[in-house]
């Protein structure tokens, strides 16, 4: 799906320097769940003696979870808000 919209937003009038910088706040709260994620996983299938409880895990991804939650509300409002703007 990512080369379909790369090439649409090819075509409309979004500057390269704006859309990179959207593009990389977009993509990192999630790239840094993944990772979290994945080091979740990493720490509870392997002994190890620095690893935490499994609800110190959960508890962070839960609130992450919530974080991510909170900042995709607003940017939502945002941009219908902008949206908006343009319409008037």
């Amino acid at each position: 799906p990512f080369a379909l919209s790369n090439y649409l937003y090819g075509v409309t009038s979004i500057r390269f320097w704006p859309y990179l910088f959207g593009t990389m706040l977009g993509f990192t709260p999630g790239t840094i769940a993944y990772v979290f994620t994945g080091e979740i996983g990493k720490s509870l299938t392997l002994d190890s003696a620095t690893a935490e409880p499994w609800y110190v895990y959960a508890g962070v991804l839960a609130l992450l979870s919530g974080f991510i939650k909170i900042v995709a509300d607003v940017s939502t409002g945002i941009i219908e808000k902008v949206q908006e703007e343009d319409d008037v």
